[in-house]
């Protein structure tokens, strides 16, 4: 897998591997860094007293670290464990898992296209991490809008298709979902068709924002409505639109449109 040269910036998060275990401290290997060993102290592993270190770290096992201090004339990396949050361990390792994911995906394209990894990295790998500084975002990117998000960044065109033909089929895009319930009342002697004239206004508003939309009747005068987009802002604009028009339909023909939301 790629590797970083040079050092990781104090306050940087960091995965690594515990490779040998002290007395009072631990040396791990800095996984995203080219031959980086780091350093962590007893007094860093945990807000509690440690006892036995070997009781909280086993070599081979991987942590995610803050970088505490750099000193690039000594090699010396110092980490700390203890003061890396909750959400900031879990979006760490999402960032280090989808990046070897990607990598993975380039060493396939390498056997593919009859390419070294390095080669494959340096016409199209490292182009993406120069510009962006991570390749799965990017590659997400590419699954969504084709090629030209590599030839944006100077990737010849052979590659850039062959790549691109790749992550479509390798990556399928997450989906952002907003469900909930719409009520839709009118009391006019029409009410029926403006219900239905309601329901069409709403699947057409949501394919003008390339949202999916599920409607199911659960009875007078509800339904269960699903948006489904590839992300959440397409989403949501769908139902604000979707929203302000129902109301306005509703509203001019003696009646009440709402959409309530669920968590």
């Amino acid at each position: 897998m790629y590797q970083k040269k040079g050092y990781p910036e104090k306050e940087d998060f960091v995965v690594c591997t515990v490779k040998n275990i002290l007395p009072s401290s631990v040396v791990v290997d800095l996984d995203e860094y080219e031959k980086k060993e780091g350093m962590i102290h007893v007094s860093e592993i945990s807000r509690k007293w440690v006892r036995s270190i070997k009781s909280y770290m086993k070599v081979g096992t991987k942590v995610v670290c803050k970088v505490m201090e750099v000193k690039p004339a000594e090699n010396f990396i110092s980490l700390s464990v203890r003061r890396v949050g909750a959400a900031q361990h879990r979006n760490k390792l999402s960032e280090w898992t989808n990046e070897k994911r990607a990598n993975d995906i380039l060493e396939v394209f390498a056997k593919q296209a009859s390419l070294t990894s390095k080669a494959a990295y340096d016409k199209a790998g490292n182009k993406i991490l120069d510009k962006y500084g991570l390749m799965y975002p990017v590659f997400l990117n590419i699954a969504r809008e084709g090629e030209k998000v590599l030839l944006d960044i100077d990737v010849e065109k052979p590659i850039a298709k062959q790549l691109t033909e790749l992550i479509q089929k390798r990556i399928t895009l997450p989906k952002a979902e907003i469900s909930g319930i719409l009520t839709l009342q009118s009391a006019a002697s029409n009410g029926i068709e403006i219900i239905r004239q309601a329901v069409t206004t709403a699947s057409q508003i949501a394919s003008k924002h390339n949202v999916g939309v599920e409607l199911k009747y659960l009875g007078a005068p509800k339904y269960k409505f699903k948006l489904i987009a590839s992300d959440f802002k397409a989403a949501e604009e769908a139902l604000k639109e979707i929203s302000i028009q129902l109301s306005k339909l509703l509203e001019t023909n003696e009646g009440t449109a709402e959409l309530k939301r669920e968590d």
